[in-house]
């Protein structure tokens, strides 16, 4: 279905009809406008639609910004990680070797995991949540199961099942925190601003390092999902939620955290 789905996205549309299709299709979806252009016309595809960038003058990053949410969507879930190595999101339980391969439990002892979920509605590209260092990209294949939390059974365990990547970042105090980036039905690649190549398909298992590490400030894109997913923040502990579960996010707008 994906890869019909996928397909089809790429199909070219004469220019004559983008516009209605377009703004038909925004409406039906729910887009917030702010996040369209004036001219629907510049899309020459569904795909292009879907992944449209923010018009410029968009979003401007708010005065002493710490921490972003690094995506559009709705924080689903937050849990701690235990000392045993395990947590529990949307009430399945994940442990930290299969979560986040690599990393020792000493290294993230006591952080926290936030899962934000994207909707087909939703912009669909992310940005750097802080001025951050990538130092490594781990990629996981897997399958293209729903991620919409109404849809997603404990049994399909679909944080750990479905295509992800990792990456092992550092902010501006060296501290490590991870952002993972989960494929989803009709979600065939995602796509990285500082490396053109990770996320294309076929997904092989491994570890890309990054030396000297990609820097990039707070608000910058990081890259975008070919259709909805969901993200998965690890943050250090001294970190502080300032959402409540179910509550919106915006890319570059919302503050996500703060020093506790």
């Amino acid at each position: 279905m994906s890869t019909f789905a996928g397909a089809m996205a790429r199909l070219w549309i004469p220019a004559s009809l983008r516009r209605p299709l377009w703004s038909a299709l925004g409406k039906r979806l729910g887009v917030d406008p702010k996040t369209l252009p004036d001219d629907l016309r510049a899309f020459p595809t569904f795909l292009s639609f879907f992944t449209r960038p923010l018009p410029d003058g968009t979003r401007p990053i708010p005065e002493e910004a710490v921490w972003l949410s690094p995506s559009d969507g709705i924080l689903v879930d937050a849990a701690t990680l235990h000392p045993e190595g395990s947590f529990l999101m949307k009430g399945t339980p994940y442990s930290i070797s299969e979560m986040l391969p690599g990393i020792a439990l000493s290294e993230v002892e006591n952080y926290q995991a936030f899962q934000i979920y994207l909707a087909p509605r939703d912009y669909h590209r992310f940005h750097a949540p802080c001025d951050l260092h990538i130092e490594k990209a781990t990629t996981c294949p897997g399958d293209l199961l729903p991620v919409d939390p109404g849809l997603v059974r404990r049994s399909m365990r679909v944080l750990t099942k479905n295509r992800r990547i990792l990456l092992h970042c550092r902010d501006n105090k060296g501290r490590w925190f991870g952002l993972l980036f989960v494929g989803a039905l009709n979600v065939g690649q995602m796509r990285f601003c500082f490396d053109s190549t990770l996320g294309l398909s076929p997904l092989a298992p491994g570890n890309r390092s990054y030396g000297p590490p990609h820097t990039l400030s707070v608000g910058e894109e990081l890259g975008r999902f070919e259709f909805g997913s969901t993200v998965v923040l690890f943050v250090p502990p001294d970190l502080e939620c300032q959402l409540s579960l179910g509550d919106k996010c915006l890319a570059r707008a919302t503050r996500l955290f703060a020093p506790k």
